[in-house]
């Protein structure tokens, strides 16, 4: 898929995916037309014979008008310049994509469609390009990329979301409509309209939100919107603690003994399932530490959270969880040792035995109360 964007005729953008026999993969690239046009103007390749290798065509031999340069007549071409067109169909340098890398690839991915849109962010006076990607796949999805210009060091990238638009059907056709602010997306049996910005739907943290340039986190109500002067945007993630202040803490109080699970994310978003989370724990006796998992103690859940088993006096204190360099969330927790201490006296021991006695007691009525009703109940449905 190629993509030019309306009004700028110095580039135009592209998608190229591996054969789907082995691994597959897909990468965006950007390319530059005076890259292509002074390959154009190099030199051709040829192949002398079938066991030749290419080689670089001397200047010499090129004959004239050049092959490739414009003529008001083609009629009027000698039939030296058409053999040679005919024989000579490469140039002998290669178009590298911008920068001399692509601006994003992925594995086990397969884009089939490529918009672009270009926007400008004024933060503080200063005026910031963004080019952002949208990247429809062969399974309905689209990636959306950010990518921007580092000092003299070329330029960088970042996945900010995966949309899924049209679950299990190619992607087949997408425009931006800058009067609509909204991408719309056409597989073979639907079409969609997708906001292009979805700030407080999309994202519910700051982290995730200060790297779109659609969109600024507001530390006062602690909720994404649409960018404006005063909001909190960091594409480049140039300052790793800008979130920190606006991570909530949370206090839990555990009871002696309990298991205890802590996470920033019901379910972690697909675009930081492969970053690398971290938890610390600070405690009076170690101060900070690395939590290292072992399934006797710590356990990893599928979502990056953390389960603490069988909470002690020492479990106590703040947990933080970390991505890289950047805070995600942070929990107080209080342990209450007392609430469930072991019994000190045989009569407290057949006191709690016996009330438990009487809890399964009640389930196990409850149970045989549940069973009779199940067992009337085909009767009546046979009768009706």
């Amino acid at each position: 898929s190629i993509y030019k964007v309306p009004g700028d005729d110095t580039k135009f953008y592209g998608t190229f995916t591996t054969s789907t026999n082995g691994l597959m993969g897909s990468a965006i690239c950007s390319f530059t037309l005076n890259d292509i046009q002074a390959a154009f103007s190099g030199k051709f390749k040829e192949q002398a014979s079938s066991s030749s290798a290419w080689l670089p065509v001397l200047s010499n031999r090129v004959p004239e008008p050049r092959p490739g340069t414009c003529v008001n007549d083609t009629e009027t071409l000698p039939d030296t310049v058409l053999n040679f067109i005919r024989s000579h169909p490469l140039m002998d340098s290669a178009v590298m994509h911008e920068h001399e890398k692509p601006v994003f690839f992925k594995r086990d991915v397969f884009f089939t469609r490529l918009v672009v849109d270009k926007i400008k962010v004024d933060i503080g006076g200063a005026v910031l390009d963004y080019t952002v990607y949208y990247a429809g796949t062969n399974d309905g999805r689209v990636h959306k990329i950010v990518e921007w210009q580092r000092d003299s060091e070329g330029t960088s990238s970042i996945l900010l979301d995966v949309f899924d638009v049209t679950p299990e059907e190619p992607i087949q056709v997408m425009e931006i409509s800058k009067e609509h602010k909204a991408l719309f997306v056409a597989s073979d049996f639907r079409v969609k309209q997708v906001d292009l910005v979805m700030c407080n739907r999309r994202y519910d943290n700051c982290l995730r939100c200060v790297h779109d340039p659609y969109c600024g986190w507001d530390k006062d109500s602690n909720v994404c919107k649409p960018y404006s002067p005063g909001l909190l945007q960091d594409v480049s993630n140039s300052t790793v603690d800008v979130c920190d202040s606006s991570v909530v803490k949370k206090k839990m109080v555990v009871t002696w003994g309990q298991s205890l699970h802590l996470g920033c994310f019901l379910k972690m978003p697909a675009v930081l399932a492969s970053q690398t989370i971290t938890w610390y724990h600070y405690s009076k006796e170690k101060g900070r530490y690395k939590i290292q998992y072992r399934p006797e103690k710590y356990i990893e859940t599928s979502e990056h959270g953390l389960v603490i088993i069988a909470v002690t006096e020492a479990d106590a204190g703040r947990y933080d969880c970390w991505m890289g360099a950047s805070l995600l969330c942070s929990y107080n927790v209080t342990v209450d040792a007392h609430r469930c201490s072991p019994p000190a006296k045989s009569n407290d021991y057949q006191k709690i035995y016996s009330d438990w006695c009487h809890e399964f007691e009640k389930y196990k009525s409850a149970m045989k109360t549940w069973e009779k009703k199940q067992a009337v109940c085909p009767i009546w449905s046979r009768l009706s």
